[in-house]
């Protein structure tokens, strides 16, 4: 394993631009970004790692602030893998040079809904740091998680529009034992926090069930009694929408079904989703 704080240094060592698999994170490793390092390990003989926690997708300074950064046991944990990986661990001036600028982009209703919705400019500071590094990186194949579907299909349009030469490889959720998706922002729960916040996912379970017999009207009244019962969270949305479009279904014909949500619980905010 080499670790590159500059991307020119990185570049003298991908000989092979056919054969690079991707997989960029922001840091905070867990079993879920393995599953995504072992997956493009298995798949190209190159792996190329990024570890960036990018400001320009934060609309509030203060989570931003408090995002967690553990580049120390991050590269530990990679160590473990024993393979060959070049992990890039830029300062955002390597990426963006002087000016923290957003490229302007367009995904039309796939960015209206959702996270688009609760979190001002979000996706245009995602499309703008994966732009950069798919360009520098030039990988075959880069690998995400469906946690972040909503993002994982804007990626794969921004990939499209910009005629990228990148295949976007979707990867399953990983989760902990009582469900909760596997996320950075997880280290920040307290051990109670942590054992209460399987309640997103066992809430999808259970509106994927609720989904065979009741209206959409039902289930989104039922998840909202579900969150009111239990006050220590704030429910910020419950979606069904078509997983193509990610607009949301009115009836249970057509398209293909996923549930999402977003809560806070505490001062974290969590989000999940799941195939109905």
């Amino acid at each position: 394993m080499e670790v590159f704080k500059i991307y020119k240094k990185l570049e003298k060592h991908l000989n092979d631009r056919e054969n690079v698999g991707f997989v960029p994170t922001m840091g905070a490793l867990h079993r879920g970004h393995l599953s995504l390092i072992k997956r493009s390990l298995a798949d190209n003989p190159q792996t190329v790692v990024s570890i960036f926690v990018n400001p320009t997708q934060f609309d509030d300074a203060a989570d931003l602030q408090r995002y967690p950064r553990t580049l120390a046991k991050d590269l530990e944990l990679l160590q473990t893998l024993g393979a060959k990986l070049w992990v890039y661990t830029p300062e955002a001036a390597d990426l963006y040079g002087e000016s923290l600028a957003v490229g302007e982009y367009d995904f039309g209703a796939l960015t209206k809904t959702m996270e688009g919705r609760s979190r001002h400019q979000h996706f245009e500071g995602v499309a703008t740091v994966v732009e950069k590094l798919l360009r520098k990186v030039g990988p075959t194949k880069a690998y995400f998680g469906e946690k972040d579907f909503q993002q994982v299909r804007v990626i794969e349009t921004l990939v499209a529009q910009k005629n990228l030469q990148t295949q976007i490889i979707r990867c399953p959720i990983v989760r902990e034992a009582n469900g909760l998706a596997m996320s950075s922002r997880n280290a920040l729960l307290t051990t109670e926090e942590r054992a209460q916040a399987g309640l997103l996912y066992q809430t999808l379970q259970a509106a994927k069930t609720k989904f065979k017999t009741q209206s959409i009207d039902q289930i989104h009244q039922w998840v909202q009694d579900v969150f009111n019962k239990n006050p220590q969270f704030t429910l910020d949305y419950f979606s069904i929408c078509d997983e193509t479009h990610l607009q949301e279904i009115k009836n249970p014909i057509g398209g293909i079904p996923r549930g999402f949500i977003a809560a806070k619980l505490g001062n974290i905010r969590l989000i999940d989703n799941l195939s109905f």
